[in-house]
């Protein structure tokens, strides 16, 4: 595919322009994007984004910025994915129009803003959700965009997005901005002021117990077995984990498969299964429905 673009920062917030860029004017761009979604066909409007100010009005975003590696190439993937991404996001929570980026608070930076070894990770400060780039190796340039990176990782990322947003600025309470309970390990949580956070600890307290403080679940128990330190047992992060779970499942459902939404980046022993997850159902789509209502 052939194209002119040239897609540009959208500010000062996320980082500077590519000095590596290459102009694609007779060349064209590799449409490796495709190689992410089987399933539904998309609606015209999503199906080509030819300028990150596009992407960014149609899903109420704030920003979208690009590291110093990421050639124009790969931002028309990446905007492209997103874009994709983001439409199969709202299929299952079903935002009034198409609000995903929560009235212009969430960001997106693709190569930039590298936290660690993490592929991926959320910015509560800045509502800013950073996907490293693809890895270099000696694999062809498909298979480097689709499997390595942080391509995959968009659902959970989102999923800490909507936790923080709707804690800091829908149900605030002092001291604790997210829904959850943040990073917090605690498995047993006091019953908090607002609807939202009511449903959350309800689904929390689902995913953690069998029976209430008594017994705890085959999920969490496998957690337990299987991993040491606190980071897979933060609240924060077990919503994060079963939201991008829910995400598939729901899309799985009406026939869609979007890996760059997700993938598995844990052992999948950290990750709810599909039995496990049809049971919370109930539970997680009155979250969703209550966020939805919100906005």
């Amino acid at each position: 595919m052939a194209t002119t673009i040239k897609l540009q920062d959208t500010g000062s917030l996320i980082g500077s322009e590519s000095r590596l860029e290459k102009y694609w004017e007779e060349k064209g761009f590799e449409n490796f994007y495709t190689k992410f979604r089987k399933g539904m066909k998309l609606p015209l409007q999503f199906q080509t984004i030819d300028s990150v100010d596009k992407l960014i009005k149609l899903f109420h975003l704030n920003e979208v910025g690009f590291g110093n590696w990421v050639t124009q190439e790969d931002r028309f993937n990446y905007i492209s994915a997103l874009t994709i991404a983001l439409y199969d996001i709202n299929k299952v929570c079903r935002f009034k129009d198409n609000n995903i980026g929560l009235y212009n608070l969430v960001s997106f930076s693709f190569g930039a803003r590298g936290s660690g070894g993490a592929l991926a990770h959320f910015e509560p400060h800045t509502f800013i959700i950073n996907v490293t780039r693809y890895i270099d190796t000696d694999w062809d340039k498909e298979n480097r965009f689709v499997y390595t990176g942080g391509a995959g990782s968009v659902a959970h990322e989102y999923g800490h997005a909507l936790d923080y947003y709707f804690g800091m600025y829908k149900e605030p309470i002092k001291d604790i901005a997210a829904l959850s309970g943040g990073r917090s390990v605690r498995t047993r949580w006091d019953i908090e002021p607002g609807t939202l956070r009511r449903e959350m600890n309800a689904l929390l307290t689902a995913i953690i117990w069998q029976t209430p403080y008594k017994k705890t679940t085959d999920y969490y128990e496998r957690l337990e077995k299987n991993f040491d330190g606190d980071y897979m047992f933060r609240r924060n992060e077990i919503f994060a984990r079963a939201f991008e779970k829910y995400i598939q499942y729901k899309l799985g459902k009406i026939g869609i498969v979007n890996k760059f939404l997700n993938s598995t980046k844990y052992d999948n022993r950290a990750y709810l299964s599909d039995n496990e997850m049809t049971k919370l159902l109930p539970l997680f789509d009155k979250l969703v429905s209550s966020m939805a209502s919100k906005l």
